[in-house]
């Protein structure tokens, strides 16, 4: 029951800085057309979405009619899932990982988790999603980008239960060298033009 105390107040934070539940799926709708191409979402090839939180992802992919099932430690976000609805087991997400059969998964999702996890464990996360999608599958997995100086000096330390920034080019190195391939990455989410500096060169290389 210790690991529970403070379930209520990651909600309350995620409620404060992480945006309106409208603004979430707005963001994460581009990965819809990913999801797609890899038909997932299929009752033979649903997406698991790990460390699911709110549950805006499996909203968005229940108004799109896909199949989407999540894991989340947060025993209060779990009971607020399932009350909306939406097929959630509450627990680890390696151990929930290593109960499920091989190749019995078309995409694994998880938006904001990996920043979370010890080194070790974001090795585990990586070999069980590769044994878990089926030939064809998909793994999205959305992290603060520490390139951009607000994030990587400030935002990403808002946060306290962050443990590592991960940069996009060690992210990749991690996911080809455990057994992915064509591995991508994509900047999504900038912050407003009105954020810019507009002095000249050293403006152009901040920016």
């Amino acid at each position: 029951e210790a690991d529970h105390i403070l379930d209520p107040f990651y909600i309350s934070f995620e409620d404060q800085f992480r945006g309106t539940r409208a603004e979430i799926k707005e963001k994460l709708r581009i990965y819809l057309p990913m999801i797609k191409v890899a038909d997932a979402g299929t009752p033979d090839r649903p997406v698991l979405d790990v460390g699911c939180g709110r549950g805006e992802w499996l909203e968005l992919l229940r108004e799109e009619q896909l199949i989407g099932k999540g894991v989340d430690l947060n025993r209060v976000l779990v009971d607020e899932n399932k009350r909306l609805g939406f097929n959630v087991y509450e627990g680890d997400v390696i151990d929930y990982l290593s109960s499920l059969a091989s190749e019995s998964i078309g995409a694994v999702t998880g938006f904001h988790l990996i920043e979370h996890l010890p080194f070790e464990t974001l090795i585990k996360l990586i070999d069980e999603t590769i044994r878990v999608l089926k030939p064809g599958g998909i793994a999205v997995f959305e992290t603060p980008n520490p390139e951009n100086v607000l994030v990587g000096a400030c935002h990403f330390y808002a946060d306290p239960t962050h443990k590592n920034p991960i940069p996009a080019y060690v992210a990749k190195f991690m996911a080809e060298y455990r057994g992915f391939s064509r591995v991508e990455i994509k900047y999504l989410n900038p912050f407003p033009e009105s954020f810019n500096l507009h002095d000249g060169e050293l403006g152009e290389r901040f920016n």
